[in-house]
């Protein structure tokens, strides 16, 4: 028995004979080939005749067990994952019941660096001159969307209006301190967008009251965003300027603050303006060199040939009466822009990225600024028109201010086209003839808004003459001036209801007067253009106000401004051309 063989395993069926060389034990067989039949990489000859059909396949599968094949390490693989789950969703929920979130850290008195840091917020928006801006005023559907520019240096406001709160103030806004001027278009689309960077030129009035009463808080609060100088860090007191939370803000790290608004601070001069709204101008002078062998001389603005400023004065008790009106102060907002304490986001850089608070009234507010879209502004007419950089006036300029009012006379007259924004609420437009000869002007004048109505105006050294009328403001007036149904009214060149538009016009006649004339101050604002025509923009300092001439380089006066009481600009443009004869007015005689 000791030497009898042992079990002998079934052989795999051959496939060819075997190979020549010693023999093999058939007891290994089974340890050779279940190895082999496992790892299908690295099967050879004797793998593939070692493995039985399809048919041969029992519930083992492959090498005989349950978890070698495929499913069976498929099935061990889904149980781990339950398993895994289960742990994890366990964990979950083990976690969320006995998690408490970290405290806030509480808020806080301001420490010196960064009450330094706010007080210098606005500081730093003067130095940046310019932003977008996003505001958001009211909460719902009384809400006002407006977006647009504000430049800080002039300072000045270019904005559209809209959002399902905006009513009639839909459309275009730009304002400075104290005026709000609006161009409504109920038609444009809820959604506000950024306003077209060169503002259309009609359709301007200044704001009304109903019109002013939801905008000019937001307009006198991001006025009051900059300073040329920073608050005292003292300005922001513990009980009131608080540090609440960091935060980010247009992918930098901020801080949010709680502090309210500094007092106003004196406002700045209109844009287009020379110099400050009050007081007198004091005239440039520059240092101009002389002929060789001459000293140089330091002449005045206005002086030398300018010496006979157009319009500068009259004879005494002569129509047309005061020189120009004397524009009201810029008038500082009417208490604080913000009612109470405000969050502010403040980046490192002292630089404001967003703003949340309430308006006087309770209205909430929330502002965002976009320090990167900053273009340059263009006022309107109404405001003065593009900036310039005033200086003294060159020698040909002088010389063709003198001649001004040569060149009226030799023309003889002009067509006349009114545009002056004088009261809130009111667009004033008006057409007719001035005559330099005949030294009168006759105008149909008349408007939108709270304008009672068209009338026929005539001017001349005894005064204004006014009378009611219809028809279209636009229209010339009748010739002669009729006087069937028309009731005259005479106002003397010194009486105290002189308004604007009369003061323009007598302005207008001045100009072109033989009368002698005495030095006035004048700077040259701008070059422009006006009828497809370069002309320079000249103010005139004309003793109680601004007063610009728009003068071609061939000396003809193609524009008047005047600087009116409520700090706008009125314009008279004049057309040169042959003009009717203006006869005056006489009005009906008394029955005897």
């Amino acid at each position: 028995m000791e030497n009898s063989p042992g079990p002998t395993p079934r052989p795999a069926r051959p496939t060819h004979p075997p190979a020549e060389g010693p023999a093999r034990s058939t007891a290994t067989l089974p340890l050779v080939v279940a190895p082999v039949r496992g790892r299908r990489g690295d099967r050879g000859p004797a793998a593939h005749r070692a493995r039985p059909g399809r048919g041969s396949r029992g519930r083992g599968g492959r090498g005989g067990g349950d978890g070698d094949g495929p499913a069976g390490r498929r099935r061990t693989a889904v149980v781990v994952l339950g398993v895994v789950a289960a742990a994890a969703a366990a964990a979950l929920v083990v976690g969320l019941l006995t998690w408490v979130p970290a405290a806030p850290e509480p808020s806080r008195p301001l420490t010196p660096a960064e009450a330094e840091r706010l007080a210098a917020v606005r500081v730093t928006n003067h130095r940046d001159v310019r932003s977008g801006v996003r505001l958001t005023l009211g909460e719902a559907g009384a809400r006002t969307d407006v977006v647009g520019w504000v430049d800080w240096s002039r300072p000045l406001a270019y904005l559209d209006v809209g959002g399902p709160g905006a009513g009639p103030d839909r459309g275009l806004v730009q304002a400075v301190p104290g005026l709000l001027l609006t161009r409504p278009d109920p038609t444009a689309v809820p959604a506000p967008a950024y306003p077209p960077l060169v503002p259309p030129a009609d359709g301007w009035r200044v704001g009304d009251v109903a019109a002013a009463r939801p905008l000019r808080p937001a307009v006198d609060l991001l006025l009051a965003l900059a300073a040329p100088r920073p608050e005292p860090a003292g300005d922001f007191p513990a009980d009131d300027a608080r540090w609440l939370a960091p935060a980010e803000a247009g992918g930098l790290p901020v801080d949010v603050f709680q502090s309210r608004l500094p007092g106003p601070t004196p406002p700045g001069p209109v844009p287009g303006s020379a110099t400050p709204t009050t007081g007198r101008r004091s005239a440039p002078t520059t240092a101009r060199q002389g002929a060789p062998g001459k000293p140089g001389r330091s002449t005045p603005a206005g002086s030398g040939p300018a010496a006979s400023t157009p319009g500068a004065s009259g004879p005494a008790g002569a129509w047309p009466g005061p020189a120009i009106s004397l524009p009201a102060a810029v008038r500082p907002p009417a208490g604080p822009a913000l009612d109470g304490a405000a969050r502010w986001w403040v980046d490192r850089d002292a630089r404001l990225h967003r703003l949340e608070g309430r308006l006087r009234g309770g209205v909430p507010v929330t502002l965002e600024l976009q320090h990167a879209n900053r273009p340059v502004l263009w006022p309107v007419a109404a405001l003065g028109g593009r900036a310039g950089l005033p200086r003294a006036l060159t020698g040909a300029e002088e010389n063709r201010l003198a001649r001004v009012a040569t060149r009226l006379r030799a023309q003889g007259g002009a067509a006349a086209t009114l545009t002056a924004p004088v009261a809130p609420g009111r667009a004033v437009r008006g057409t007719g003839w001035l005559d330099w000869t005949a030294r009168a002007a006759y105008l149909s004048v008349g408007g939108t808004g709270a304008w009672p109505g068209r009338t026929l105006r005539r001017y001349d050294a005894a005064g204004v003459w006014s009378a009611a009328a219809t028809g279209d403001p636009a229209a010339p007036p009748p010739l002669p001036p009729p006087r069937t149904g028309y009731a005259w009214h005479h106002r003397p060149p010194d009486a105290d209801d002189t308004d604007d538009i009369d003061l323009l016009l007598a302005a207008a006649l001045r100009a072109g007067a033989a009368t002698e004339r005495t030095a006035r101050p004048a700077s040259r604002i701008r070059g422009d253009r006006l009828a497809d025509r370069a002309v320079d923009v000249i103010e005139v300092d004309a003793g109680r106000g601004p007063l610009r001439y728009w003068i071609d380089r061939s000396g003809l006066l193609r524009r008047l401004e005047l600087r009116t009481r409520l700090g706008t600009y009125a314009q008279l443009d004049l057309s040169p051309e042959a003009v009717p004869a203006l006869p005056p007015v006489a009005p009906a005689r008394a029955p005897r």
